[in-house]
């Protein structure tokens, strides 16, 4: 009976919904503690502006911002449509595991994408807000890709005798941590003198050791540059209409991007490895490995 349930496309889409609503709100709560030094557990929810108390029934993920109409009981707080977005975003990509769970009975792929997916959303918004990504979800991430890779083979479509394919699995994800950190370190370092300061952080660089921990060095090295071509696809639409812009019509504040301004691209990573992780992995990985073969068969004759 059970099984019939969990190999139900729209009852399991109801359940990602919910888990992935209650997910995307306290990861709002941890991206606003976290980088403040706070505590995610105690106190309880509050009001960020007067530090209310907010009851369970004010609290519900999207509902209740919805019903309030985006504006705090206690003391009428505009709440940042932030909050509504995070739990939107964060209850479909849930919905969308948990549906192609009930396709493929691949609970492992399923079970590791909801806690990697998490971790790049709490890195989207918070190198959005605060231009940091915190080690907890970096390094803690390494580490936690590390352990259910070993756990989970299959999500670097290892498959065999166990095991073996344990210690195989952990391989490649250990491989993919160091890889990613030190293609992108080099990119970075190289960048840096080039242009005379510091182009990439050590946050991305982190960052991309847990995106390598995930998705295997493959995947690392194609996130880069998917990243990096992401970014450019937003970034310069915007930046040539700021440009463009006379200065009578609006006057120039910080919050417009210009030039030459730093702007944090963890999260352009983080979609990126979201969209591979997500199934664009099964056309990217042989792709990247053609390459390669064909890379030391050239440099073998």
């Amino acid at each position: 009976m059970m099984d019939e349930w969990f190999q139900n496309p729209a009852f399991m889409g109801a359940v990602g919904l919910f888990i992935g609503s209650a997910m995307g709100s306290f990861l709002n709560v941890c991206a606003h503690r976290i980088p403040l030094g706070l505590s995610i557990i105690i106190p309880a929810s509050n009001c960020p502006e007067c530090e209310s108390k907010i009851p369970w029934f004010q609290n519900i993920p999207v509902i209740s911002w919805l019903l309030l109409k985006g504006r705090a009981r206690c003391c009428s707080f505009r709440i940042p449509p932030r909050y509504l977005l995070i739990e939107v975003f964060t209850a479909l990509i849930f919905c969308y595991l948990f549906v192609r769970m009930a396709y493929t009975n691949d609970y492992a792929y399923g079970f590791t994408g909801c806690i990697f997916g998490w971790i790049l959303i709490a890195v989207i918004v918070i190198d959005a807000e605060k231009m940091t990504i915190p080690d907890r979800f970096s390094m803690g991430g390494a580490i936690i890709g590390f352990v259910l890779s070993i756990c989970f083979p299959s999500i670097h479509s290892i498959y065999g005798v166990l095991p073996f394919i344990r210690w195989e699995a952990g391989v490649e994800s250990l491989i993919g941590i160091l890889i990613g950190s030190a293609f992108l370190y080099w990119i970075g370092a190289l960048a840096g003198r080039a242009f005379g300061k510091e182009a990439l952080g050590e946050g991305d660089v982190k960052l991309l050791g847990c995106i390598g921990a995930f998705c295997g060095w493959q995947g690392a090295v194609f996130i880069i540059f998917a990243g990096a071509t992401l970014g450019s696809l937003f970034l310069l639409p915007v930046l040539i209409f700021h440009s463009l812009r006379k200065e009578s019509e609006s006057k120039k504040s910080e919050s417009h991007l210009s030039w030459g301004q730093e702007v944090p691209f963890g999260p352009f990573l983080a979609l990126a490895a979201m969209l591979y992780f997500g199934g664009i992995n099964s056309w990217v990985e042989p792709w990247i490995s053609s390459v390669f073969q064909q890379v030391y068969t050239s440099i073998g004759r």
